[in-house]
């Protein structure tokens, strides 16, 4: 390169393209991605107006009685003549939307828990003490199995949605005290926090803008792969019989296995009871593609190795150096990494 010219600046890619090529090179991650997709739309239409997409009510009866799979009946129907199809579609909003509710009830009040258990855990200190008692009160509900804790708690309230969405609720939130508690003890000493308070910054700011930025994202990809876990938790509890009844207004994936399973459907009318199996199957598979996706798209190194892969060559940088005027010093000035960018705000 001639002595004065400037070398040429490379643009740094846009968000969407690099999330485009990390989830091409992933497809599972795309195909889980998609999944979700079309579940949500699917469950907000379905929510909204059901007659869009639904054929039959709840409770309405078609006259066939366990009719097998067909075009006007795509899962059949049971021995109430009631189409499987319907029911199962119907079912959606309520068990997506219990995963949800419960999922993100335990992201924030357990999550706020452990950022409190975690940042102000000092000896000898009100926060100490704080940090103290948190923990103490979650490794009790930890204790025990939360299938268990919740099905007593369900008993304890009653028989229900409701009471049984609030048992789960209250023993799901242990989980990411822990999980955040360890995630802001692992952050709060390094560098650009002890500069940060060095300089005068106040503590309540430091938790704000620099150790809960860096604690999303395994947070984030946690709260993705639970949506799964607690949906699977209420299609168990359901399945028991204790949150909701099948055949009824309201049907759950959960209530109408245990229905199909205790009638003898499973044996003679196999199709009834994989129905709504392949519904939790299919909506927690798609959750779990979804949270490893996410998991590869916001860690820094998983994500320039698969631009890298797709591209062949490494990530552009965001702008190349100008080059040293003659008489300055060849030593590189120093750079502001990932860990000082937040002495820099």
């Amino acid at each position: 390169m001639a002595k004065g010219s400037a070398r040429p600046i490379i643009r740094p890619e846009s968000g969407a393209l690099v999330v485009w090529r990390v989830l091409r090179s992933n497809p599972l991650s795309l195909v889980g991605f998609l999944l979700i997709v079309v579940i949500a739309i699917l469950a907000v239409v379905i929510a909204a107006a059901p007659h869009l997409v639904v054929p039959y009510g709840p409770q309405h009866q078609t006259g066939a009685v366990h009719a097998p799979p067909s075009w006007k009946h795509p899962f059949g129907t049971d021995t109430n003549s009631y189409d499987i199809f319907s029911n199962v579609l119907l079912a959606l909003p309520l068990d997506l939307g219990i995963g949800l509710l419960i999922a993100g009830t335990a992201l924030f009040a357990g999550g706020f828990l452990g950022l409190i258990a975690g940042f102000f855990d000092r000896p000898r200190t009100v926060g100490g003490a704080v940090s103290i008692v948190i923990l103490r009160v979650t490794d009790i509900f930890l204790s025990f199995p939360s299938l268990i804790l919740a099905l007593a708690i369900t008993r304890a309230l009653g028989l229900g949605v409701g009471p049984t969405v609030l048992a789960i609720g209250l023993t799901w939130w242990p989980y990411y005290v822990r999980l955040v508690r360890g995630e802001v003890l692992a952050v709060k000493n390094l560098p650009y926090v002890i500069a940060a308070r060095a300089s005068g910054v106040s503590e309540w700011r430091i938790l704000g803008r620099h150790v809960v930025r860096n604690v999303l994202e395994p947070l984030v990809v946690y709260f993705t792969l639970d949506v799964g876990t607690v949906l699977v938790t209420y299609s168990t509890i359901g399945f028991i019989g204790v949150a909701s009844k099948y055949p009824g207004p309201q049907p759950e994936w959960g209530a109408m296995l245990a229905f199909y399973q205790s009638s003898g459907a499973i044996n003679a009318y196999p199709w009834e009871v994989l129905a709504p199996g392949a519904a939790i199957f299919v909506t927690v598979f798609a959750f779990s593609l979804l949270g490893d996706g996410l998991r590869d798209l916001l860690d820094p190194r998983t994500r320039r190795a698969f631009v890298r892969s797709t591209t062949g060559h490494d990530p552009p940088a965001e702008s190349a150096p100008e080059p040293l005027a003659s008489g300055t010093s060849d030593r590189p000035a120093p750079s502001v990494s990932g860990l000082d960018r937040g002495v820099a705000t």
